[in-house]
């Protein structure tokens, strides 16, 4: 597909249909824990009025300048009693504890539960029902779960930004699968992520779409094709630093359609002068975020992160 040029951060934002309205943060520290090398702070704090996120962030010792920070996104993996846990070594897979390893590297981390996971999932609901809910629910009042979870990223940034131990300047994003996904979406919306690393995050609608495969409900957004597919979101992000570490054989995302996706989002790189500042690591395997590919992940945030 032709790079169209017609999906623009304005556009995008449109199709994403009533944006939530964020109020003041009200941060609060619920529990402050010494590691050792690191502090890990349990925190709260507003995304829209009344509304609290719950979240956990680490700051490496000592910190004596600003320095710089990464958002790191959750899985998915149907795993609702799972969120922020996972990337903070506290649950759940050890391929999936990017916070806290990114924090042993040196950077601020936060992660926080999306929408229906964790804490901010409603046991009322058995399944995805809940996540059914919500997405149903905000089409009905003219909004898509994409748009609030794009949000509730966007208000992480918010409070990183707050933080005297974070400089501003120096913000990353970094998920894998549901994670990779939102990591895309936030740093198409959001120019203040410098640099970001999806991992098994995306791949085109086309594909998918050829493949009969059902993904979580804030992958879809109305009339999106009307405008491109998911390399012209990609490709939003120009010209910061972005890079794709997938499995070639992954089975819900189409290694045709991610190396198409990133081809398309290249020609607007290329455009601008920075292609080096995009890229795709491919291995042979699924879905999975290995040692190996942990590894490239951190060495790209290093690249454009650290000073």
């Amino acid at each position: 597909m032709e790079q169209s040029n017609r999906l623009t951060r304005d556009v995008l934002r449109s199709l994403l249909g009533r944006f939530p309205t964020g109020g003041d943060l009200l941060p609060e520290i619920i529990e402050r824990v010494d590691l050792g090398d690191l502090i890990r702070e349990k925190i709260r704090y507003q995304a829209e009025s009344g509304e609290w996120i719950p979240a956990y962030l680490f700051v490496p010792k000592p910190r004596t300048a600003p320095g710089p920070a990464v958002l790191c996104l959750h899985q998915h993996a149907g795993q609702f009693h799972l969120g922020k846990s996972e990337p903070a070594g506290l649950a759940g897979n050890p391929e999936q504890f990017y916070a806290l390893e990114l924090a042993r590297r040196g950077y601020v981390t936060l992660t926080a539960d999306f929408l229906c996971f964790e804490e901010r999932h409603d046991p009322r609901f058995e399944g995805n029902n809940h996540e059914r809910f919500e997405f149903t629910r905000r089409l009905v009042e003219g909004s898509t779960l994409q748009a609030k979870m794009a949000f509730d990223a966007m208000r992480a940034i918010d409070y990183l930004c707050t933080r005297p131990e974070v400089d501003p300047s120096r913000i990353g994003c970094i998920g894998h699968s549901l994670g990779g996904q939102q990591t895309l979406f936030t740093a198409a919306l959001d120019e203040r992520i410098v640099a970001a690393v999806s991992s098994c995050g995306f791949a085109s609608y086309r594909t998918i779409f050829r493949d009969l495969i059902n993904h979580n409900f804030s992958l879809y957004v109305p009339r999106l094709l009307d405008y491109g597919d998911v390399g012209d979101i990609l490709a939003l992000v120009a010209p910061r630093a972005f890079l794709a570490v997938v499995g070639n054989a992954d089975r819900i995302f189409p290694f045709d359609g991610i190396v198409e996706s990133v081809e398309t989002a290249k020609r607007r790189y290329r455009a601008l002068g920075a292609e080096d500042r995009l890229d795709l690591v491919a291995v042979d395997g699924g879905h999975g975020f290995t040692d190996y590919l942990r590894e490239k992940a951190y060495a790209w945030l290093d690249r454009w992160l650290v000073r």
